[in-house]
């Protein structure tokens, strides 16, 4: 037989890729040493994952703990050389993408404190009360943009369950967008869930929900106020929704997915197959299930 030829560095390349972007939340450092093992490339590994790895922590709103308390590594924070400013503490800190852990805090005292900075602030302070009472393991940040000299805020939330506990795994995550336009302005939001479960089984499953709603922008604590309870009935909505949608998938719905086997609650005598196997190789399926029985 022909000598199994070793993949080229491009294919071993693609592969490290391919797989860490499909890595679960929370699961990216179980990926990477199971790959190291099998690539046995050390200085690919961690050339090739150190993006995968950026865009991994970013994408997915990661949690660190800095100073005492918690800030989010997102692509909207991101200032450069693997760095990020929190604007509530007004620290910046370098991020270890491949370890999650972050050093060498700046803290800036020239941040310029407008009305739509008072107006951030706010909100972030309302938000935080709300993922402290919803989330057991989570974390908020309100970011301040600006698109064509026009304001406009972003609100990150996460809330994860990792590492695996009773062998599952999952993070919650949602994103809000509106301009700073008194007295209102449109809110835009995305919910996305992503569970893996594997006990037993292997099953990833992800949710996704898109929201438009509108808010006034007339008092900042009142707003805050509302802001936090319009998150809080748009995600009560969409988890109860995910609740009732898997209960819909009910034994018979699940039976549909795969091919129609007959359900005996029975365990199979497997020593007693082969047996049956050598003496009834011709034999119809009825003459081999008495033999079973």
């Amino acid at each position: 037989m022909p000598e199994e030829s070793e993949l080229s560095k491009e294919e071993k390349t693609k592969l490290i890729c391919g797989l860490l972007k499909q890595a679960p939340p929370g699961e990216f450092n179980n990926v990477f040493e199971d790959l190291r093992i099998l690539i046995d490339d050390d200085i690919l590994m961690r050339l090739e994952a150190a993006q995968v790895c950026a865009h991994h922590t970013r994408n997915n709103f990661t949690s660190v703990r800095i100073k005492g308390g918690n800030a989010l590594v997102t692509r909207y924070n991101y200032i450069g050389g693997n760095r990020f400013f929190d604007p509530q503490i007004k620290l910046s800190f370098r991020f270890d993408h491949l370890s999650g852990k972050a050093d060498k805090f700046l803290l800036h005292h020239d941040t310029f404190r407008d009305d739509t900075e008072l107006w951030r602030a706010t909100l972030n302070v309302a938000l935080e009360s709300y993922v402290e009472s919803h989330f057991q393991s989570g974390g908020c940040r309100v970011f301040k943009k600006n698109l064509t000299n026009s304001p406009f805020f972003v609100v990150c939330i996460e809330g994860h369950q990792s590492p695996p506990s009773e062998s599952w795994n999952g993070h919650w995550k949602s994103e809000w967008t509106f301009a700073f336009t008194p007295p209102a302005t449109e809110v835009k939001g995305n919910i996305h869930l992503q569970l893996h479960y594997f006990k037993g089984m292997n099953l990833h499953f992800t949710a996704n929900e898109d929201i438009i709603d509108s808010i006034t922008l007339i008092n900042r604590t009142q707003f805050a106020h509302d802001f936090a309870k319009l998150i809080e009935a748009e995600e009560k909505k969409f988890q109860t929704g995910l609740v009732e949608g898997l209960q819909v998938l009910s034994d018979e719905i699940w039976r549909t997915l795969r091919r129609h086997l007959s359900i005996t609650r029975t365990v199979i005598n497997w020593d007693k197959l082969l047996t049956c196997q050598n003496r009834v190789v011709k034999a119809s399926g009825s003459d081999l299930l008495k033999c079973l029985l």
